[in-house]
């Protein structure tokens, strides 16, 4: 009887999800009311908290049959506001990740806390999750992370000048600050990162702009001892 039933889940597991070497030719696609049977035979309720379990276990099948059964992706946690896609980014699950993505999550969604699934992942330095998402075209570039962060000002403290050159050249506010009025401009000065400083005033970057102590970007630069990067922000006119 047990095998009986074995047999069973894995021959829908092919139907529903298209498993390769299962069946010699391509299988048909699932139907919603295929997909829920698959779902409860794995034993899953079709409803959020079936939807969440399945994505904290970090099973892609069961959330593309979860999906496949026309769950809503971007059901919300009524206590936290997390979707699936933050919960899996917040637990540095890239599998679910991307699954949820291609199956259509919105990566824009902002929990309880107003933070998305990319600061979630960032904050958590999954950096594996960060840089899919900031990837994603569909990115909203000026979304606010923790202390006001954007994706910008975030991947400027990590040096990471790849990132940085597509963030400016898909339309990042190179001018907007955190929660302390720090710019990107700011933060490549505390770094002293000549590269990236380079980047952000061909973009715009406000070379006097303050923060909350008053401070600009060359008090910065000065401050931690950077003469190359002091003279670069002197030779943008700054007064």
């Amino acid at each position: 009887m047990r095998r009986d039933v074995r047999r069973v889940i894995v021959f829908t597991a092919c139907v529903v999800l298209g498993l390769s070497g299962c069946v010699k030719k391509s299988p048909p696609e699932a139907s919603s009311e295929t997909a829920k049977k698959y779902l409860k035979l794995r034993g899953y309720e079709f409803d959020r908290t079936g939807f969440f379990a399945a994505v904290n276990a970090g099973d892609t099948a069961l959330v593309d049959a979860f999906i496949k059964a026309e769950i809503d992706p971007n059901v919300q946690d009524p206590t936290t506001g997390r979707t699936a896609l933050i919960s899996a980014a917040a637990h540095g699950d890239l599998a679910v990740v991307k699954a949820l993505v291609e199956r259509k999550a919105n990566i824009n969604i902002k929990d309880r806390n107003g933070y998305t699934a990319l600061f979630h992942a960032i904050e958590a330095r999954y950096d594996d999750v960060s840089s899919f998402l900031v990837q994603q075209p569909s990115l909203d570039l000026n979304a606010r992370g923790k202390n006001g962060v954007t994706a910008l000002i975030s991947y400027v403290w990590r040096g990471d000048s790849k990132v940085v050159s597509n963030l400016l050249s898909r339309g990042a506010d190179v001018n907007l600050p955190d929660a302390d009025g720090d710019s990107a401009l700011h933060g490549a000065a505390q770094n002293g990162n000549v590269d990236i400083a380079l980047q952000l005033l061909a973009k715009g970057a406000n070379v006097n702009s303050k923060n909350k102590l008053g401070g600009t970007p060359l008090m910065w630069a000065a401050v931690y001892g950077d003469e190359q990067l002091s003279q670069v922000l002197i030779e943008d006119h700054v007064y």
